[in-house]
């Protein structure tokens, strides 16, 4: 079991190193909408008999099975920050797209419900604003409304343009194409600003899967560091500080990153 365990250690650190990608399907279902659970607190209740069933069988069984949940929930939440900085850059650069198009249609002549469907055609999310303006729906409300998911600050933006443009008369066309210059410079600020942190992000994986690694080096020594840890009261105090600095560690740097500024 000890040898199994290490080599789960290790691909557990592989995949806390490098995060997947999404698949296909998860890509086309991101935007289908899930029904609420009737029963939010099922699988908490689980918890405590999981826990005791794993105290019955001894603290080596106990340990290793809280490490192992652990190391895998660590590598979970990595993956999903990872996914959801990925789809928010997708959004904005969708929707910047998506405005070039618009206003260039708008330019063009095209009538501004013609040219929405156009740009909705690049940008999925402005869809449903395609459909409220086509039923005479008032078009700003359907765009905040749409505005709703990370990285659609743009649509937000478009939003306040086209009430600016339908209360003031102004050019719509010229406005939308400032919007989308000024959406883009944001976005190169955005791209500087994470690509400058990548090497904080890194750091900070190496840092947490290194104890992975050595826990796989002392197996190929000859060791037994996973019998140490889950089955001596000492290796038991090492192994709980340690999973709880790397958990603390990898929710600060994540929180760091988030927080920090654009210059």
């Amino acid at each position: 079991m000890s040898r199994f365990l290490a080599t789960l250690c290790s691909l557990l650190a592989l995949h806390l190193l490098f995060p997947l990608r999404l698949n296909s399907l998860r890509r086309l279902t991101a935007a289908v909408p899930r029904p609420a659970s009737t029963r939010p607190f099922s699988r908490k209740l689980l918890l405590t008999p999981a826990a005791v069933v794993l105290l019955a069988f001894g603290p080596p069984v106990f340990f290793s099975a809280a490490a192992i949940t652990v190391i895998a929930t660590l590598a979970w939440v990595q993956r999903e920050q990872h996914r959801r900085h990925a789809a928010a850059t997708t959004r904005r650069t969708t929707v910047i797209e998506a405005l070039d198009v618009l206003a260039a249609d708008l330019a063009a002549g095209r009538p501004p419900i013609d040219a929405l469907g156009g740009a909705a055609t690049i940008a999925p999310d402005l869809h449903p604003a395609h459909a409220a303006a086509k039923l005479g729906g008032d078009i700003p409300t359907a765009l905040e409304l749409a505005a709703q998911s990370p990285g659609s600050e743009g649509i937000r933006a478009l939003a306040a343009t086209w009430r600016v443009a339908e209360e003031s008369g102004a050019a719509f066309a010229s406005l939308t194409e400032r919007l989308a210059d000024s959406l883009r410079a944001d976005e190169a600020i955005h791209r500087q600003t994470a690509a400058g942190l990548a090497g904080a992000r890194a750091s900070a994986r190496i840092l947490a899967a290194l104890p992975l690694f050595g826990i796989a080096l002392g197996y190929s020594l000859g060791a037994h560091p996973l019998t140490f840890l889950t089955a001596t009261p000492p290796g038991w105090l090492c192994l709980t500080s340690g999973l709880a600095l790397t958990a603390l560690g990898l929710h600060w740097t994540a929180r760091l990153a988030t927080q920090t500024p654009c210059p």
